[in-house]
């Protein structure tokens, strides 16, 4: 099973597919993309990421991909990839522990462990902000 809905690599998604797909979760999708964009002063691009993955929503900050999102029926999938310094930082924080087990179960890869949270309509976005913060901190201005 593919991490997103949508493989044809031929047809990008329309945003209107994306938000019909999501379906409910859709505020929450809304609500991720405006920390990011709000918080890094960054744009998204729709990319494909092969057979396996599908199109997926991506955000990268100086040359690292920050997330990824692709979109799924009735909810979505945030990938963060953090290296080994990252997810010590991660497991301080105060997060749900499902969410630390994830984190403490994935392999980890060359460029160090690919996190992925899904999420639901009922889903709380605190833990994936605070994973982002951890990708990439917030300078001080």
């Amino acid at each position: 099973m593919s991490k997103g809905i949508f493989t044809d690599k031929s047809h990008k998604p329309t945003e209107k597919e994306v938000f019909e797909a999501i379906s409910q979760a859709k505020p929450l999708w809304d609500n991720l993309i405006n920390f990011v964009e709000n918080n890094y002063k960054i744009k998204s691009e729709f990319k494909f990421y092969g057979i396996n993955f599908g199109w997926a929503l991506r955000y990268r900050k100086s040359g690292r991909v920050l997330i990824s999102i692709y979109p799924r029926k009735d909810e979505f999938l945030v990938q963060i990839i953090l290296n080994g310094e990252e997810v010590e930082n991660a497991l301080k924080l105060d997060i749900k522990s499902e969410t630390r087990e994830i984190i403490i179960e994935t392999q980890p890869i060359r460029e160090g462990k690919w996190i992925y949270l899904k999420v639901t309509p009922n889903t709380s976005l605190e833990d994936i902000q605070n994973l982002i913060l951890v990708r990439s901190p917030l300078t001080k201005q």
